[in-house]
């Protein structure tokens, strides 16, 4: 159901103050209307691009380096949420005032499959924080023996397992902080329902061991926002940081004397970590910077619920960002491709290229070995 904002709505202010926020509200509401049903959309499609994401990440082949590791942890989480979206958005968009109320399991269920959504949806940004930081680290420490543990798959799985657990632990404090309750649900007489028919309706409500005050939930949605908008700006340097080193490693290219697969390799995978960290970027900081001012106007329901349907349109993005990731994994990581090309039983045509071996430098041994390493 949807909220038609009329000038009661905003007490707290002069009537031309009003008169504005019931024309945003509205407009919002109605451009909500729209972007709901294109982001169910969005959210099934998702679901099965990702669902053949993850079978890909999952081949022996794919599954060798630390950055794919990750991106397999991404796209799980991905696939989860996308999942808990397109059901969402179908009660959403296909309920209306006569729809009978869940029955006490099936509330419990959605509110378990919210719970999911929430985990998945924040361990995939911390993911891409966490992917574009192992990226730049093994590029900058190449060489150093001290970091050889970045450059085994393992230490994806580990960072997987922490992240996962650490995400896990934060959503299940939000799980418990509420209360199944129940009130009698009667239909309107438009309904057509028998005379004196009612049901029992359920919800969730905060519980009050947990939120003492109307301050405390407040910080609470505020400080959540800020979690959700550290990545915004977190990305922006490590994207910074990836290009720079990006550069430094074709510049010691250009002085090899022959070119190298493994370096070409090496800056695909590079790449692959930029595009996808400037995609969270445009999909997370805008919604993060919603999420804190939700929690600033908290007091005022009115305007929390204006800005709630402002996330709901912002949120289309972030549906799109997550459905993408197959296409940009396709379009630039070489080992992705050639994954899927020996799934679907494509064979590229070999060049056969006789090659004639020049003197190699010491510098170019030591070039080609760090690039081997970093080979992604």
């Amino acid at each position: 159901m949807y909220h038609n904002f009329v000038p009661s709505d905003f007490e707290q202010f002069d009537n031309s103050t009003k008169e504005a926020l019931v024309i945003i509200g509205n407009a919002l509401v109605f451009i909500t209307q729209y972007s709901n049903k294109l982001s169910f959309c969005l959210a099934v499609i998702g679901v099965f691009m990702n669902a053949f994401h993850v079978f890909i990440l999952s081949k022996k082949s794919a599954i060798s380096n630390v950055i794919n590791v990750i991106l397999l942890g991404i796209a799980i989480s991905d696939m989860m949420n996308l999942s808990v979206i397109a059901e969402k958005m179908f009660f959403l968009i296909y309920r209306d005032a006569c729809t009978l109320p869940d029955s006490s399991f099936i509330t419990k269920l959605l509110n378990f499959l919210e719970f999911m959504k929430d985990d998945s949806r924040r361990l995939s940004t911390w993911l891409g924080v966490l992917m574009a930081s192992l990226r730049y680290l093994i590029l900058k420490n190449d060489l150093n023996p001290n970091f050889d543990f970045l450059f085994k798959s393992s230490s994806g799985w580990k960072s997987l397992a922490i992240a996962s657990t650490i995400s896990f632990l934060m959503s299940l404090f939000y799980w418990i902080r509420v209360d199944l309750f129940s009130v009698v649900w009667v239909p309107p007489k438009a309904c057509g329902y028998p005379t004196n028919f009612s049901m029992l309706k359920y919800s969730y409500k905060t519980n009050e061991l947990f939120f003492s005050g109307r301050e405390t939930f407040k910080s609470l949605i505020a400080f959540d926002g800020i979690l959700k908008i550290i990545p915004a700006f977190v990305l922006p340097i490590l994207a910074a940081l990836l290009v720079r080193e990006l550069k430094k490693a074709e510049v010691s290219r250009k002085k090899m004397p022959v070119s190298s697969q493994s370096a070409n390799n090496s800056d695909n995978t590079s790449k692959l970590v930029i595009i996808m960290t400037i995609t969270c970027i445009c999909a997370e900081g805008p919604m993060g910077i919603a999420f804190v001012i939700e929690g600033l106007v908290a007091d005022v329901s009115a305007l929390r619920l204006l800005v709630i349907y402002f996330e709901g349109i912002l949120f289309t993005f972030v549906i799109l960002n997550a459905t993408t990731h197959f296409f940009i994994c396709l379009g630039v990581s070489t080992t992705y491709k050639k994954t899927v090309n020996e799934f679907l039983g494509y064979k590229k045509p070999q060049k056969h290229i006789t090659s004639i071996n020049p003197k190699i430098s010491s510098t170019s041994t030591v070039s080609r070995r760090q690039i081997a390493r970093i080979d992604g």
